[in-house]
């Protein structure tokens, strides 16, 4: 049976223009930056210096505290500088720069042939460790260290591990060809992860949009299970099509019927959820020793024609102008290009900028769909409230900011916002109502970590 969550959600149209797009190799450029800032939390220092030889894999920066990762050259060749560069929105990041060898050779203890490694590590700690060396966060969007989310505190346990291959933001389609293209490998990363969780049940959910990829996934899995017990407490899960399904406390509702409250965490309802790319960067850490120094990402847009759509494996360090370039340029009629999908992602600043390890897509957007219309007066409907897949007031809440009550913000739950964008979405009155709560919601969260500072004094 099709599920999905009760609360909210709206359903655009979903434009996977590139779904029967096969993954593609990008080669490297003549040089790469490797930021320090690709996950949640603090930067990485590194361990490099300039003139340094460096090999593909190679540790060049090291977390810089709890939530962190470890940071892997994407490249064999020359550190040419460490020094700032702006990244997609602008800010100054500090890079390492790297002059690409015409030859490759990689760091010592990488298998880098495509057998497949099936076998379950009996050993957790061993799993555990090879997520943290190799740099493994999550790929879904917030880019938090997996191996610190596989590690609950005291007191919290797993009951379900929930892979999230919903994919909900229109035009993006990287996921989908990974589950259709690697799926036994994104479904080995399930078992591990579910080893260190202590042998819960996993969960894969599918979008009901993606075909290929749930016969695909399916197929794989019986294989598996064919094989070995390991994959017994597996199941694919196929999810009625709703944005934003992805998110996770939608994802939790939909596949375990179950609530996170107000500045929750899933592990506080016994989910944890990992993204479907994750999950294959956990097998290649695990089998292969492999570090997080690829992903894939979606070229498209409704102005590129079908053979210029794309889903590229790329590597980190690589210019976005590089790969709009090695894609076919950027196209004329081209207005913004938008790193993610249309609701949720951000616009990108800086084609200078380089990928990390978090890149999702370049998505070409034209002078049409990103021109505003103009904003009228609320007119009561109360389809922004309806559409809220968090049961909040979007309305309310565009008030309250407006007139800075924060402490009505506040209790109006402005803090619980996941920024999905279906409030503005919805509105028949054009009123930015995303803008307005997501500055607000900066604000009130900034108040409630003062205070609980404070109480600790």
């Amino acid at each position: 049976m099709k599920k999905t969550f009760k609360i909210g959600g709206v359903h655009p149209n979903d434009s996977k223009i590139s779904a029967s797009c096969k993954i593609e190799k990008l080669p490297l450029p003549k040089t790469v930056y490797v930021s320090m800032a690709q996950h949640l939390g603090a930067p990485a220092n590194p361990i490099v210096a300039v003139g340094d030889s460096v090999k593909t894999g190679q540790v060049i920066a090291e977390p810089a505290g709890f939530i962190s990762a470890f940071v892997h050259s994407p490249a064999t060749g020359i550190v040419k500088s460490i020094a700032p560069r702006q990244d997609l929105a602008g800010n100054w990041m500090n890079h390492i720069e790297i002059a690409v060898a015409e030859e490759e050779v990689w760091a010592d203890g990488i298998d880098i042939t495509p057998d497949i490694v099936t076998e379950i590590p009996a050993d957790t700690a061993f799993i555990v460790n090879r997520i943290k060396s190799n740099g493994v966060v999550g790929l879904g969007g917030a880019t938090f260290p997996t191996h610190v989310k596989l590690c609950p505190p005291p007191g919290k346990k797993a009951d379900c591990l929930i892979l999230n291959g919903a994919e909900c933001e229109p035009y993006l389609t990287s996921d989908n060809r990974i589950m259709i293209e690697r799926s036994q490998e994104i479904l080995i990363g399930a078992a591990l992860m579910q080893k260190v969780l202590g042998g819960c049940p996993a969960v894969v959910g599918i979008e009901d949009n993606k075909p290929e990829a749930i016969k695909a996934m399916s197929a794989a899995l019986d294989a598996l299970k064919a094989k070995s017990a390991d994959y017994a407490g597996i199941r694919i899960q196929i999810l009625k099509k709703k944005y934003p399904q992805g998110g996770e406390k939608q994802l939790i509702a939909a596949v375990m019927k179950r609530e996170v409250k107000s500045m929750g965490l899933p592990i506080d309802v016994g989910a944890v959820v990992q993204n479907v790319a994750t999950s294959l960067a956990v097998y290649e850490a695990v089998q292969k020793n492999m570090p997080l120094i690829t992903n894939t990402m979606t070229i498209t847009g409704d102005c590129l024609p079908q053979e210029r759509q794309h889903n590229y494996l790329f590597r980190i360090g690589m210019p976005l102008s590089y790969i709009a370039e090695y894609a076919g340029g950027v196209p004329q009629e081209a207005a913004k290009i938008v790193s993610g999908g249309p609701m949720m992602g951000k616009a990108i600043a800086n084609l200078d900028a380089c990928t990390v390890k978090g890149s999702s897509s370049l998505l070409y957007l034209t002078e049409k769909q990103t021109r505003r219309k103009a904003e009228s007066n609320c007119i009561r409907c109360g389809k922004c409230a309806d559409a809220c897949p968090m049961g909040l007031e979007p309305f309310l809440l565009n008030k309250c900011a407006k007139n800075g009550l924060m402490d009505e913000l506040e209790q109006y739950s402005v803090q619980d916002c996941i920024e999905c964008g279906c409030c503005l979405y919805t509105c028949p009155a054009n009123i930015p109502l995303l803008d307005v709560i997501r500055l607000a919601k900066g604000d009130v969260i900034k108040i409630i970590r003062a205070r609980a500072a404070a109480q600790k004094k």
